[in-house]
């Protein structure tokens, strides 16, 4: 067919439109081998090519079989694939991860590469200077002479000169990404023009006959927008039309799972400034959605008119949110256990209906399936192993316990590597152990392969690392602190510890850690949601607490929180025979005192010597209508990765941080991304109910900006006003309980674009963001809350700002120099272990007292 050609305008220099190919998985045969800096520069040069490989001119599909082509000279053999149309976000990113259809949450280890293809027509031809950024191994060609090639891992940026002939030239890009452990990278880059001859056009080769129309749709589709993330119960996704779009046009909306399954598609019409609602919330599958736009049946199927877009979303389907304590434990955990089930392929489904007794809803191809990638290494193997090995203990004599299980659960236990590499996250470090407890103590005579040593030998190396890392839990608190993703991860491996390892200093030391955790997590804790700082956030979790892994946690022991997708910690609880939930923690968790205020430090790492031992220290403020939380001073100007410094929490929803984003990534590959985690981290400092964050980016900073989520829809009212001096506040109520927030160099609410209603942005290097957070019975109607914060003296300076609070003291705080309240110095570090109404508690100490009105714990630590 006839190849014809659409123009494009570089953006600040970057190609944002390409034609992409890929990714292709390749499988590892030895993962254990990965992670060396000598093992990574082999792989990329046993998969980087010598030549493109591609011999068939790369265009927009049509019809699809034009779009085909397939690499050749590949040393693991030859790859086909299909050329798709792509457009960069505000990142110039090219991001290999929104290329595939359905994103694994647990990878097996693999390299992912990719191929990007696009023409260019300079105004005159002439040599060019490009610079290339990516994450990993990359080749470029032009006019098939190869250009540049990176073999390294990681964060890299180059420029290299190409000679640019006049007319159209060919450039393609080949990127590669090892998608394994704890620290995976984007598999991502971005190509920009440092100097060229003249100006330069990007011309996007394409075989769809109707130019126009085609155009049309893409400006219509990039233009649409979602005013949320997250929908719940009969809330319906909504395609919102801009108002700038071009006159109204028919398209389709498909509503389905990131595997294909429909469950709403809709002919609508494209109307600018309207918008198109499909069904309500609980009528799809809980967990993560796709909207699909693209022109009507016949235009995309008969004449070729492939366009369209998909945007991501989450649903919650039938779950709904409890802010109230609802129901006694025994209701609550037959109620976790039931909603485990209907989690179709989840490993704890299975668990749950072992312990509902519905052997004839068993499914042993899920077992299977989980064992097999346990054995090719995937992520979330040894949460996965837990959780076999749970079953395995629990119910592996019933007579109904699947018969293919044992046998081949038994091989790979005897292959398992149960030894902990040294970056693995500290919730890893317990979990293995755990798990190379249990095995040793089935097989205590048999030999494990990778060690050489029998079970009983794996049995007390896994008793003295998991003692360890019990003793400087209750000692030192978490590494990961008030992480949900962390705790749900420990909340399992110590459930399984208590339950089903026969040594009684490891069942007590774990008890104890568990109480020490479950008080954590009720401390910092607003109805249900862990609602202040993280140190290690997951990429959901940070758009609401609806998606928090410990949303069943919560739900299941003090009856506030959402029976979400996440399971282990949950079932892991309700299937526990030998600990006994203490009222106390209840109690502490559902209290609703005027106001809880709470100072903790915890040992991120203890020194060896060379490195010195390093802290957070972390303060939370609770009220009946809010908890604001965050960490003080934390390691300001350092890079950071999962970090979520701090939090204001109204609601479920209704939750409002900023951060410093690294890029417009919001997978787990993105840490940092656009909301999970910052580029830089800030200086934060917070007195009770104010909070001051300071950001200092560096002059070539990727982005350019802080911003903050800001939920609007979430809200039960929200304006953004501005006081007397022409400074913009953005304001918020839930219930009642109020936020106000400014930012010193302005900031503007988006209204359109993937952050619609749900972003305030604010440009500049230097930044300081203002918090406020009131109460009805403090502050009066919402309206009266406003104008006290707009009426309040405040002065920003470059990096610092002195203020009055809505309390009547005043705060000056900056990038250096103390927290000053009411002109004397507040600490914000060397903070005791607990310090709050429940628990003073000093870091190290032997023993923890927790006491609350009705009730008193006595926790021995040493």
């Amino acid at each position: 067919m006839p190849v014809s050609y659409i123009t494009y305008e570089l953006q600040n220099g970057y190609i944002h439109h390409w034609l992409v190919a890929g990714p292709q998985s390749i499988i590892f045969d030895d993962p254990d081998t990965l992670f060396s800096a000598d093992a990574k520069l082999r792989l990329a040069q046993r998969y980087h090519p010598e030549n493109p490989g591609i011999t068939r001119q790369p265009v927009e599909p049509g019809p699809l079989p034009e779009a085909e082509f397939t690499v050749g000279g590949y040393a693991d053999g030859d790859y086909t694939g299909r050329w798709a149309y792509s457009i960069c976000a505000e990142d110039h990113f090219v991001d290999g991860d929104s290329l595939l259809a359905f994103t694994d949450p647990d990878p097996v280890p693999h390299y992912a590469r990719a191929w990007a293809y696009i023409e260019i027509e300079p105004a005159p031809g002439g040599p060019a200077t490009l610079v290339l950024t990516t994450y990993g191994p990359a080749d470029v060609w032009v006019n098939d002479v190869h250009c540049y090639r990176n073999a390294a891992f990681g964060f890299h940026q180059s420029s290299f000169t190409v000679d640019l002939t006049d007319g159209h030239n060919a450039l393609l890009v080949y990127f590669g990404q090892i998608a394994a452990g704890p620290n995976k990278l984007p598999h991502a880059f971005a190509l920009r023009f440092a100097d060229a001859p003249g100006k330069v056009d990007v011309q996007l080769p394409t075989i769809i006959d109707d130019i126009t129309y085609r155009n049309k749709l893409e400006r219509i589709f990039s233009a649409a927008y979602l005013d949320r993330d997250v929908f719940v119960w009969d809330e319906r996704p909504t395609v919102h039309w801009a108002e700038s779009q071009d006159a109204p046009e028919d398209v389709m909306i498909r509503l389905q799972t990131p595997s294909g399954r429909i469950y709403a598609e809709s002919r609508a019409t494209a109307i600018p400034g309207d918008k198109w609602p499909l069904v309500q919330a609980h009528q799809a599958p809980q967990g993560p959605l796709r909207i699909l736009m693209m022109p009507p049946i016949k235009e995309y199927y008969d004449e070729n008119t492939r366009v369209r877009r998909i945007v991501s979303l989450w649903g919650m389907g039938l779950a709904r949110y409890n802010e109230v304590p609802e129901g006694d434990y025994a209701k609550r955990r037959m109620d976790a256990l039931q909603h485990a089930v209907r989690c179709e392929g989840h490993l704890f489904g299975e668990m749950a209906k072992m312990a509902l007794r519905m052997w004839n809803a068993v499914e042993t191809p899920v077992l299977l399936q989980h064992i097999e990638r346990i054995n090719q290494h995937a992520a979330g193997s040894a949460l996965h192993l837990l959780g076999l090995l749970g079953m395995h203990y629990r119910w592996g004599d019933a007579p109904e316990f699947p018969k293919a299980f044992p046998a081949i659960f038994r091989t790979c236990l005897l292959d398992f590597a149960y030894e902990a590499p040294d970056n693995a996250p500290e919730s890893e470090q317990i979990l293995l152990p755990t798990c190379e407890i249990l095995a040793g103590q089935l097989y205590p005579k048999r030999k494990f392969k990778r060690s050489g040593q029998t079970g009983e030998w794996h049995v007390a190396q896994g008793k003295r690392r998991a003692m360890a890392w019990l003793r400087a839990r209750a000692m030192g608190g978490f590494g990961e602190w008030d992480s949900g993703v962390a705790f749900e991860a420990n909340l399992a491996a110590l459930a399984h510890l208590i339950d089903l390892v026969e040594n009684e200093a490891l069942w007590e030391m774990a008890t104890v850690v568990l109480d020490k955790l479950l008080f954590s997590i009720a401390l910092n804790s607003f109805h249900g949601v862990l609602g202040g700082t993280q140190g290690r956030a997951d990429a959901a979790s940070v758009l609401g607490g609806w998606l928090s892994p410990l949303g069943g946690v919560t739900r299941l022991l003090w009856g506030m929180g959402i029976l979400n997708p996440h399971l282990a910690g949950a079932v892991s609880l309700a299937c526990m025979e030998d600990y006994e939930l203490l009222p106390l923690l209840e109690e502490v968790a559902t209290a609703t005192p005027d106001e809880l205020w709470n100072r903790e430090q915890h040992i991120l790492t203890t020194g060896d010597g060379a490195h010195e031992a390093r802290s957070v220290n972390k303060v939370t403020y609770r009220t009946p209508d809010y908890l604001l939380g965050s960490a003080q001073d934390y390691r300001p100007g350092a890079a950071g990765t999962h970090e979520h410094i701090w939090q204001a929490t109204l609601g479920p929803g209704a939750i409002v941080y900023t951060n410093h984003p690294a890029n417009s990534g919001m997978t787990e590959a993105h840490a940092p991304g656009f909301w999970r985690g910052n580029g830089v981290l800030p200086r934060v400092a917070q007195w009770k109910d104010t909070l001051i964050a300071v950001y200092n980016l560096p002059d070539d900073d990727w982005m350019g900006f802080t911003h903050a989520y800001f939920p609007t829809t979430a809200c039960d009212a929200y304006c953004v006003r501005e006081d007397a001096e022409g400074h913009p506040w953005a304001f918020a109520r839930k219930g009642t309980g109020y936020l106000a927030l400014t930012a010193a160099q302005k900031f503007t609410l988006a209204t359109d674009g993937p952050g619609a209603y749900r972003e305030l942005r604010s440009s500049g290097l230097h930044n300081v963001w203002l918090c406020h957070m009131g109460r009805a019975a403090l502050d009066g109607e919402f309206e009266m809350f406003q104008e006290s914060v707009l009426a309040l003296p405040v002065t920003f300076n470059d990096l610092a700002v002195n203020l009055t609070t809505l309390r009547g003291e005043t705060l000056s705080f900056g990038w250096e120099g103390p927290l000053l309240r009411n002109e004397q110095p507040e600490p914000l570090s060397e903070f005791k272990h607990y310090e709050n109404s429940y628990s003073v508690t000093e870091l190290r100490a032997a023993q923890m007292e927790i006491r609350s009105e009705n009730y008193l714990m006595r926790l021995k630590l040493a």
